[in-house]
């Protein structure tokens, strides 16, 4: 590709990096979790109370899954500080895999849009602008691991989905679930491929997620009550806007975040959207959490992005636009935490509603490619599934 082509991809990365660096001063907010809960987990069987397998049911404060710690444990050993430095680099490169990843489904499954190239570039421009912001955000001011690894490892199952690699797609899947419990709204994406290939990733994806949790719940049952776990309702939150007064968070509300999104992600798919189903499993996270914190704006963007550039006939900016605006730049400008609350849950409602009710003539294919009939039953050919991959995503970039 051409420097003229490819300039948008340079001046996203130039972005980046100006965040990146705007963010590091008093950064890596949150990465204590992720050097202490690694720690335990690896070197704390002998610590009060004990870790390794324990350590969900022991330290319920540390809501993140097993291969985020993994990935948290080897950044600890490359990185000074705890691999804080490195953390941030890594997730810095990941925010980018994000933009390109979508690219390249665009590309590979888009060919309309070749003959519209400046549309495209300027949806990636302007949107994935606004994404790298917040995503930096995430990635260097908090240092959220665990949700970087979820929203990535989404969106490379939908670039397997596209790429006809279901067991791909159920690993990606099941480990965005392993990073982060909440990772479990974007399931749907399982209906979502073709018939012939469904049980395919629902298996993987299941899989994968038993191996990592299952440890932990046959070591210590209370593990399962960890998701117990209170954080205050906070005034401009989406959950006080919908009348919940709470001061902590409700028994009924994990579950119901949870409920909800994969509700919305099923309703998508039948529709014929499922390009939304990233969109509308976090947006239901925002609208029922009793937190307001700003790094969960980043995965409400992958959402809309997954949207505008795989779900619109033209791809226009405007859900990722309304989102950057009444997520991250409002609470800058409004004092009212009433005010946030009731703009927090509408913004998510009207970027919900608008992926749902935007007239068919304008969304783009409602289906994913379909598979040959040449289903895959054999466990060996199962395996093969894995090795060839990066064959099908060069064929499918031609």
């Amino acid at each position: 590709m051409s420097l003229r082509a490819s300039w948008h991809r340079w001046a996203l990365t130039l972005w980046a990096l100006v965040w990146m660096v705007a963010e590091m001063p008093g950064g890596a907010y949150s990465w204590h979790y992720f050097s202490h809960g690694s720690a335990l987990l690896f070197d704390g069987a002998g610590a009060n109370p004990p870790g390794g397998l324990h350590l969900y049911a022991n330290y319920p404060s540390l809501q993140i899954g097993p291969f985020a710690f993994v990935c948290a444990q080897v950044l600890r050993s490359v990185g000074p500080d705890n691999g804080v430095v490195a953390g941030q680099l890594v997730m810095t490169a990941a925010g980018l895999l994000v933009l390109h990843t979508l690219e390249r489904c665009v590309a590979t499954t888009r060919p309309d849009l070749e003959q519209r190239p400046a549309a495209l570039r300027r949806t990636l421009v302007l949107g994935g602008g606004v994404f790298l912001v917040v995503w930096e955000s995430l990635a260097v001011h908090y240092g959220h691991l665990d949700d970087a690894l979820a929203l990535l490892c989404a969106v490379l199952a939908v670039r397997a989905l596209l790429a006809d690699a279901p067991a791909v797609a159920g690993l990606c899947l099941g480990l965005a679930v392993d990073a982060k419990p909440w990772a479990l709204a974007f399931l749907p994406l399982v209906l979502a491929a073709p018939r012939i290939r469904r049980r395919h990733v629902a298996v993987y994806a299941a899989a994968t997620v038993v191996l990592a949790w299952l440890p932990f719940v046959l070591a210590d049952p209370g593990t399962l009550t960890a998701t117990q776990y209170a954080i205050v309702n906070e005034p401009s939150s989406a959950l006080r806007a919908l009348g919940v007064g709470s001061a902590g968070t409700p028994s009924w509300d994990r579950l119901a975040q949870l409920v909800t999104g994969c509700g919305l992600g099923l309703w998508a798919v039948l529709r014929g959207r499922w390009q939304a189903v990233l969109l509308l499993g976090v947006g239901a996270r925002i609208a029922l959490d009793p937190g307001v914190y700003a790094y969960y704006t980043a995965g409400l963007l992958v959402g809309t992005l997954c949207w505008e550039l795989l779900g619109l006939r033209r791809p226009v900016p405007l859900w990722s636009l309304t989102a950057f605006a009444g997520l991250h730049l409002a609470p800058g400008v409004v004092g009212d935490p009433s005010l946030l609350g009731d703009l927090r849950l509408w913004t998510v409602l009207l970027l919900a509603a608008g992926a749902m009710l935007v007239p068919r003539d304008r969304c783009a294919g409602r289906s994913l490619p379909g598979a040959t009939p040449a289903a895959i039953t054999d466990p060996a050919l199962v395996v093969g599934d894995l090795h060839r991959l990066p064959e099908r995503l060069e064929m499918t970039s031609r």
